[in-house]
């Protein structure tokens, strides 16, 4: 049985995943990092507050494709 990701764990992998990069975390890993992160909101595996908190671990990402798909386009 797959076990669902806790926040702590997803703050340990993310933390993992800097690290792993000298502290300076490549653009593609933070888009793929935030997508993961929207699915498991938008399944309801983690809270708002638990997404937000892990994002602001990531850095920023101009136009995060991750927000549109999350979001929607009109």
């Amino acid at each position: 049985m797959i076990e669902l990701p806790t926040a702590q764990e997803l703050r340990i992998r993310i933390q993992l995943d800097i690290d792993h990069f000298g502290g300076d975390l490549p653009e593609r890993f933070a888009i793929a990092w935030r997508a993961y992160l929207a699915a498991l909101i938008e399944w309801k595996l983690i809270s708002i507050a638990d997404h937000e908190a892990l994002c602001k671990m990531l850095p920023a990402v101009e136009d995060d494709p991750s927000v549109a798909i999350l979001l929607g386009r009109e």
